[in-house]
């Protein structure tokens, strides 16, 4: 006799013999994810289609699952097979005590208060990364301010130092030294293949020669101001 959908669920006995099978087991385990025909399922068990057909037949009349013709555009009309029911086996075997029974699914009621609580938490969960989103662009936006300062900075440097007339290694120098504040000075010589000692005088040379230009610079406009 074939079984409707739910009239095995006190009916434990019933239910092992058909899911006693490691090969329904597995079609079960594939239905439950979505729909399948035969040849999908021989194809993913490596199980020849009749016996496939056959074990679904088994788990149709027992009830666990239900069949319907699906139109395709390769060919004739397929068979789509389906879970139908959902349930919960536990078994206790200890001690002076052994049961089996079957537990019922949720009500349609819970279910749909399970289903609003997680399109809740989807809202809520939508939200929030919302406000994630919002912080990531001020973090952006912040970041791109922070790069000009250190744009401004870098290009201050250089113009206090006018190294677009020093000749290249000392160009070189000064970009190392304001790109990689972190780096020692025997670091940035090591980068730039030179000793710390030929590094420190360049340094040195530039500095002098920028206070040499501030003084000059100062003399003029003190000659200037004298004039008027």
């Amino acid at each position: 006799m074939r079984l409707q959908p739910g009239d095995w669920m006190m009916d434990v006995d019933r239910l092992l013999s058909v899911i006693n099978n490691p090969t329904r087991r597995r079609i079960m385990e594939a239905l439950v994810r979505e729909p399948h025909y035969p040849l999908q399922l021989a194809r993913e068990l490596r199980v020849s289609q009749p016996a496939i057909i056959k074990h679904l037949n088994t788990l149709e009349e027992s009830g666990l699952v239900s069949s319907y013709s699906e139109s395709s555009n390769r060919g004739p009309e397929r068979k789509q097979y389906v879970t139908t029911s959902e349930f919960t086996l536990v078994v206790d075997m200890r001690e002076g005590m052994f049961t089996a029974r079957l537990v019922r699914p949720e009500a349609r009621d819970e279910k749909e208060d399970r289903r609003k609580r997680r399109f809740k938490d989807i809202v809520e969960a939508r939200s929030q990364v919302g406000l994630i989103d919002d912080e990531l662009e001020d973090l952006e936006r912040r970041r791109s301010a922070i790069i000009d300062r250190r744009r401004g900075l870098i290009a201050a440097a250089n113009s206090l130092f006018d190294v677009s007339e020093q000749h290249y290694r000392a160009r070189a120098l000064l970009y190392e030294m304001m790109n990689n504040p972190r780096l020692t000075m025997d670091e940035i010589s090591k980068r730039l293949s030179m000793n710390a000692e030929e590094c420190t005088d360049m340094l040195d040379e530039m500095v002098e020669r920028a206070i040499e230009e501030y003084e000059h610079s100062a003399g003029d406009k003190e000659v200037n101001q004298d004039g008027k």
